[in-house]
């Protein structure tokens, strides 16, 4: 009898909205050399390139090999890749569409273009010609809007940052760092892979539940958001330094810093939240100094606010662009393309 039991599946993103524009990881997630086989899905809006994707992680995820999905940081409900897993060999589905553009690294051999627009009718779209070049413009002065917010909030921000950097004590925070890891003494290679676990756009800041789904303990980091950010990667730093496997979370509105990281090898992660630490026990600061904060917090929040909102039209406006590509298209045709695919994936991870 067949085991219909789900795995359970790891869920990241690969890309961030971030305060200087869009930032993608593709390059490190789907990198050619680590898979037998990548599908690089292009196709316009409503195509059906997410739900091609849901579907081949819905259909492996029950056969129990191990799934990680990647998720649009624009649209959390929507999927930008999928990698499938048996053993050491590894499959993966992903969007190769702007804005994570990406054509045939290792053409043929690794890599291979899956044209889901295959599948529509040019007539109709051509019809529709002067409403898609207009939705797409108004798309596309949405997102730039929304990063001109953002940039915004970034410089607030990292004037915030800079005053706790000043007025933090580093020898404490590393002290309590040194402590929290000191049973972990790794003899591991010291891998360090790169995800987001949160993404910021329409609904503001979102996370995904991945480490509570993965059953892991979590310690979590309270206090002001940029002395949570420094003690976050004083751990990096050190568990660098230890040479753990880590998984290392960046911040999606600036990716050059820690938003959490996990140890897999441990089921243990260091995340933000009030509980096990207060970050804020580590700073000191004059009065004058909590009030250029209150002031330039509040341009940040305002900003982002505004971010949110534009993120939230252009979101709508891609929403129409799919509802018109969608009525478009011969899904019947990319269905029979699923099923030949599914195929093919069966015999690469099951071939000895």
């Amino acid at each position: 009898m067949e085991n219909t039991k789900h795995t359970v599946k790891k869920k990241f993103f690969a890309a961030a909205n971030s305060y200087n524009g869009f930032i993608s990881f593709f390059d490190k997630v789907f990198n050619s050399k680590d898979f037998a086989r990548i599908y690089v899905l292009k196709g316009g809006p409503g195509t059906g390139k997410s739900s091609f994707m849901k579907k081949a992680s819905e259909y492996f995820g029950v056969k129990n090999y191990k799934i990680e999905e990647i998720y649009c940081s624009s649209d959390p409900n929507s999927l930008d890749g999928v990698i499938i897993k048996k053993g050491e060999k590894s499959v993966a589905f992903l969007d190769g569409t702007a804005p994570h553009e990406r054509d045939a690294i290792i053409p043929g051999a690794i890599d291979e273009i899956i044209n889901l627009g295959d599948g529509w009718d040019d007539r109709f779209l051509i019809a529709k010609r002067d409403e898609i070049l207009s939705v797409t413009e108004e798309k596309s002065k949405s997102y730039k809007t929304a990063y001109e917010y953002l940039k915004t909030a970034g410089r607030a921000d990292k004037f915030i940052y800079n005053i706790y950097k000043q007025g933090f004590n580093k020898s404490e925070l590393k002290n309590k760092a040194e402590k929290l890891f000191d049973k972990i003494d790794e003899k591991s290679k010291g891998e360090t892979i790169t995800r987001l676990l949160s993404s910021f756009g329409k609904y503001g800041s979102y996370k995904l539940d991945t480490l509570e789904s993965l059953d892991t303990k979590l310690i979590f980091v309270g206090g002001f958001e940029s002395l949570q950010t420094l003690l976050l990667d004083c751990c990096y730093e050190l568990l660098k330094e230890k040479k753990a496997n880590i998984i290392h979370l960046l911040c999606p509105l600036d990716p050059s810093h820690t938003d959490a990281i996990y140890l897999p090898d441990h089921r243990l992660a260091i995340v933000r939240g009030e509980g096990d630490i207060n970050a804020d026990n580590y700073s000191s600061l004059s009065p004058i100094d909590l009030e250029r904060i209150r002031m330039a917090s509040k341009i940040k929040n305002d900003a982002l606010e505004e971010a949110k909102r534009w993120f939230a039209i252009a979101s709508d406006l891609h929403f129409r662009l799919e509802e018109i590509y969608g009525n478009a298209m011969d899904f019947d045709k990319n269905n029979r393309l699923f099923e030949t695919k599914i195929r093919e994936i069966e015999i690469i991870l099951e071939k000895v």
